[in-house]
């Protein structure tokens, strides 16, 4: 397990992140194995898994996920020799169901940027996240690993580190770039930092993680009378969203996004279609069941 874990980081370039999930569903796997005395190459190994996982009230999503671990591995597998043959192949695995993504109207947006905030370099800091978030969509994990070779002032673009390692030149907006340049400034009165290239950093000095920023995001929700339940991820969704019902082409969407296949980002048109029935169905006199007279 653990070359092909190696194999997933440096050669399929898979974030860090991933291979965790990947660690922990395979090992899962092998527990449920050991405990059964049953090998890992045969079919009725998987079935039996696959079984276990329904009974215990896994969603198809997270069943698809966790066979997609044991699939891709054995593939691995085959291919350098150590099993004969893959014992996934031929099991159809619980087709995952597309969730409609989240989002916020424009007034929460506003309500999150806007509602006055203090002047510590702290409180720009994390105005400068949510801006950053709701006008670039950018993963958080994208926002965090950010430096400051990666800001370019100038033109207004900010460069990001996607996954699969895949590299791509994200747009901010000028509000974004006043509140950075904000922000940027009042870091002269941080604690010196022990790494000075990340953009974001704790009141350590330190490079700002992930769940830092996802805590700093519920303490401002909660200030600004929002459900605090909604994550960073969100903000994504809602710029998605936001820019289809401008009218903005799903290509250059897909593009900003960091999508490998349309279809991903095809999800947010479902949205916007969702919206419009709604308001259709609530203003125009033939909508009704019973239709209405013109």
């Amino acid at each position: 397990m653990e070359k092909y874990l190696r194999y997933l980081s440096d050669v399929q370039g898979a974030s860090p992140n991933t291979v965790s999930a990947y660690r922990r569903d395979l090992t899962e796997y092998r527990q449920y194995l050991s405990g059964r005395e049953m090998a890992p190459d045969s079919p009725a190994s998987v079935r039996s898994y696959m079984g276990f996982l329904f009974r215990r009230g896994l969603t198809r999503s997270s069943m698809a996920r966790k066979i997609s671990a044991v699939r891709s591995c054995s593939r691995y597998m085959v291919r350098e020799g150590l099993i004969s043959f893959n014992p996934c192949d031929g099991i159809p695995v619980p087709r995952a169901g597309r969730k409609t993504p989240r989002f916020l109207n424009l007034d929460e947006v506003n309500a999150l940027l806007e509602t006055p905030a203090g002047r510590r370099p702290i409180d720009l800091r994390d105005l400068t996240l949510w801006e950053i978030l709701y006008t670039s969509g950018i993963r958080v994990s994208e926002l965090a690993g950010l430096s400051l070779s990666d800001w370019n002032h100038e033109g207004r673009t900010v460069r990001v580190m996607g996954k699969g390692s895949r590299e791509r030149v994200v747009p901010l907006g000028r509000q974004a770039v006043e509140r950075m340049e904000t922000y940027l400034r009042a870091t002269d009165r941080w604690p010196p930092a022990r790494d000075r290239s990340p953009v974001f950093l704790s009141t350590r000095g330190t490079r700002l993680t992930v769940r830092s920023i996802q805590k700093r995001l519920e303490k401002r929700l909660r200030a600004c009378g929002l459900n605090n339940r909604i994550s960073p991820h969100v903000l994504r969704h809602t710029f998605a969203t936001h820019l289809l019902d401008s009218g903005a082409d799903i290509r250059s969407i897909q593009e900003m996004l960091g999508h490998v296949s349309l279809e991903t980002t095809q999800r947010y048109t479902h949205v916007t279609l969702e919206r419009l029935l709604d308001v259709y169905d609530k203003s125009h006199p033939r909508a009704s069941a019973k239709g209405g007279k013109a």
